[in-house]
């Protein structure tokens, strides 16, 4: 039995089902994890997408947009209602949510991506700071919103917490920025080093 009552016939047990079925069937974030890293379902390229819980305004959101388009992230993912009842890409001069999907989800627990670590940036004791942090090869980022913090169960949800060290605080754009320089700074410094792409 693969999943939601699909069963493959007899004479093809002893075959391996198309890629494309056993994604279609494989349960949801996070209890994914372990399935994909048994084998190369994922190639070896370096990815980044980012999480946004809760977003204040669409000004931030199209700030985000922007970097997540200078810095080649993947996807951007956010929560909560407060972006949707303003949505205008304000900042996002670029246009760049044209080819970087905006993507409105319940909850970011259920949309990480094959093989992505969860890092939340997060101004917190036990946090890691940033310039000593060896970014995951593939990673989802997840920000808090501007005026308030990531809720604890989903910070404790994620692999790495890390923050930026500086004298104040930083508005949320500037944090994605700097995070996403960080890494492209980095180049192949990722934990698997030059096997990536």
């Amino acid at each position: 039995m693969l999943g939601q009552g699909i069963t493959l016939s007899p004479w093809k047990r002893d075959h391996k089902p198309p890629v494309a079925l056993i994604l279609a069937l494989t349960p949801p974030a996070p209890d994914n994890r372990a399935f994909f890293n048994q084998g190369p379902a994922v190639a070896n390229k370096r990815y980044s997408c980012i999480g946004l819980h809760n977003p204040k305004s669409p000004e931030n959101v199209g700030s985000v947009m922007r970097a997540a388009g200078c810095y080649g992230v993947n996807s951007v993912f956010y929560t909560g209602r407060r972006y949707e009842r303003a949505r205008d890409f304000v900042t996002d001069t670029k246009r760049v949510h044209y080819d970087i999907p905006l993507i409105g989800v319940d909850d970011l627990r259920s949309i990480l991506p094959l093989d992505c670590v969860p890092v939340a940036v997060e101004l917190v004791d036990d946090a890691r700071p940033l310039p000593t942090y060896t970014h995951p090869d593939r990673a989802l980022y997840i920000f808090g919103p501007e005026d308030g913090s990531l809720d604890e169960d989903l910070r404790q949800w994620c692999e790495d917490t890390i923050y930026i060290p500086t004298q104040g605080c930083m508005n949320l754009a500037a944090t994605v920025n700097v995070v996403l320089y960080d890494r492209l700074a980095k180049g192949n410094n990722t934990r698997s080093g030059p096997r990536f792409k």
